[in-house]
Formats: structure tokens, sequence, C-alpha cells
């Protein structure tokens, strides 16, 4: 299983954390396909919230998740890093930018 923090700015300005818990890598294609696009096109605050409860847990982030995603619902960019976490800072630090496994996965579905 692969875990992802999410940092998500819906339409409205609001800024969510949440976790993806299972199959968030971009090649597993199931957060790509049930999610991200989903999300993407929804362009209101209350179907945003309502698709990211359906697949994430609110409000968290785990220590032990591989990636981060940040998505920007105002300008629909989406970007992909590695996830780290600090124990000595206790804080979550994003890692490499990944964004190109993201991008590679949509152009294999188009």
């Amino acid at each position: 299983m692969t875990r992802s923090n999410m940092h998500i700015i819906l339409t409205n300005g609001k800024k969510m954390k949440c976790v993806a818990d299972s199959s968030s890598a971009p090649e597993q294609g199931y957060i790509i396909e049930n999610l991200i696009l989903p999300l993407l096109k929804v362009r209101n605050p209350a179907g945003e919230l309502k698709l990211l409860k359906e697949h994430c847990t609110m409000g968290e982030q785990r220590i032990n998740a591989d990636y981060r995603y940040e998505i920007n619902l105002l300008t629909g960019k989406v970007s992909f890093f590695l996830e780290k976490y600090d124990f000595g800072k206790d804080r979550f630090e994003r890692g490499d930018d990944i964004t190109e496994r993201y991008d590679e996965y949509l152009v294999m579905i188009k």
C-alpha cells in the first residue's frame, strides 16, 4: 500500500490536508483516475469536499506516507513530491519534485 499526504486548495481558497491511504502512486492509476481528475472537474467547494471525503482520511497526515500531492483547484495545478518526515524536528518535509511521474501517467491514459 502506498500512502500520500495531500495538500489541497479548494476553489473557494480553503486549504485542506488529508491522506490517501491506498494505491496512491500515479502508476497505479487509482488516485489519478478516481480522485485527482474528477476533483479537477468538480469546480465547487462542496462537491470537492465530498469527493475528498470518499477517498481520503480528512485532517490527517501520516509519517509513513511515501508521497505528497499538492493540488491547487483554483489554478488546476497538480504537483507530486516524495514525502519525508523528520523525526528530530517532528515535521513533514517536501522531498524531490517527481511531478514528471504524474505527467507521464496522464500522457499514457490519453
